[in-house]
């Protein structure tokens, strides 16, 4: 998993801009609506006997939530500060109470149908993601992913997910994904920073709606920040490059890393399914990658050194044309390290690994 390092989107600015804009048009009116409506019924209520003191609770902290949420105005959905000054306590209530499952009411839900509140004013209805629009609009969904530039994958950097035009409009191949799911955390759904580009492996394939609040957030941290390394079997590896018939596979290793930072680790691996997806899928390129630093280079230089032999005859010359030969072969993959290209952190690892200095 890479970093999104929004100090290098050119366009983030205009992005929060837009987003919060349209936000503010669309979305706000209706949360001092639900205040007020919300607040009317619990106050009726009150002095039911049917309705318990946890009842209640549930009811006012959900309150408390939207009077945080309008009290942002514009600002809330572009807050890096997705959870405001909550504890995980309060966090996990939120959660626990917004959970919607299919053909099951959460308990807020449950909650509303007590109170006799309209469930229009429900956390998923007002922070509607089928509100934001696909494409067609002043602003929508292909605009937004186009304008950040994001073209490799962050979760898996395996993948590109491009952008292009179509009928003058902006369009991309990738998911916009919800870091933290609107099933679990539906006022959360049109936030911009719990907006993540992603390949439809990622997003679909493996993430779904898995709880992600303890696991690596890429808007703040990575997996070459926390320690995370992918790794091979260094062995195998030169049983395979001695052309010995053998398998090997590639693990992601954080056993060394502190222990929050290991289940965070561990957690993304498994959300994201970078075990399965990683195992041996790109043993055909680092085969190739170390062939082509460790043992192509040689021979092929040997038979370059023979033919200018007039010219480098003795072996310091021969070295420094070799040294200088290898280095241009290794180009590519710097350049890959360097752009974040498709499998840049494996290429990285790899070279790490086996003390090959790019």
């Amino acid at each position: 998993m890479i970093r999104i390092d929004v100090s290098k989107i050119k366009n983030w600015e205009l992005i929060k801009e837009k987003h919060s804009e349209w936000y503010y048009k669309k979305i706000f009116p209706q949360i001092g609506i639900a205040i007020e409506k919300i607040e009317k019924k619990y106050q009726d209520n009150e002095s039911n006997q049917k309705v318990t003191y946890e009842n209640q609770d549930i009811v006012k902290r959900y309150i408390d939530l939207l009077k945080k949420i309008k009290s942002e105005g514009k600002k809330f959905v572009i807050k890096e500060n997705l959870f405001f000054d909550y504890k995980i306590d309060e966090i996990n209530f939120l959660s626990k109470i917004m959970k919607k499952e299919k053909k099951k009411k959460s308990i807020l839900e449950e909650m509303f149908l007590l109170f006799k509140i309209n469930k229009k004013y429900l956390p998923h209805k007002l922070f509607s993601y089928d509100e934001f629009p696909n494409h067609t609009r002043e602003w929508n969904r292909h605009k937004l992913l186009s304008l950040t530039e994001i073209e490799i994958c962050p979760y898996c950097q395996r993948n590109y997910i491009s952008s292009f035009e179509e009928n003058d409009d902006k369009r991309t191949t990738a998911d916009l994904d919800h870091f933290y799911p609107k099933s679990l955390y539906p006022f959360l759904a049109l936030s911009l920073y719990n907006f993540i580009p992603s390949c439809q492996i990622c997003n679909s394939r493996f993430k779904g709606t898995k709880d992600t609040y303890n696991s690596v957030y890429p808007y703040e941290e990575s997996f070459d920040d926390l320690g995370a390394k992918f790794k091979t079997s260094k062995e195998i590896i030169y049983e395979i490059l001695g052309e010995k018939d053998s398998e090997f596979f590639v693990n992601i290793n954080y056993g060394n890393l502190k222990d929050e930072d290991n289940k965070k680790v561990q957690n993304s691996v498994s959300n994201l399914g970078l075990d399965k997806v990683y195992k041996k899928s790109h043993n055909q390129y680092i085969k190739d990658l170390l062939d082509n630093i460790e043992k192509y280079p040689e021979k092929y230089l040997e038979s370059c050194v023979e033919i200018f032999d007039e010219y480098y005859k003795d072996d310091i010359k021969k070295e420094i044309v070799i040294k200088y030969f290898i280095d241009i072969i290794k180009e590519p993959y710097r350049k890959r390290i360097e752009n974040g290209e498709p499998l840049a952190k494996l290429t990285k690892d790899i070279f790490d690994e086996f003390k090959i200095k790019i």
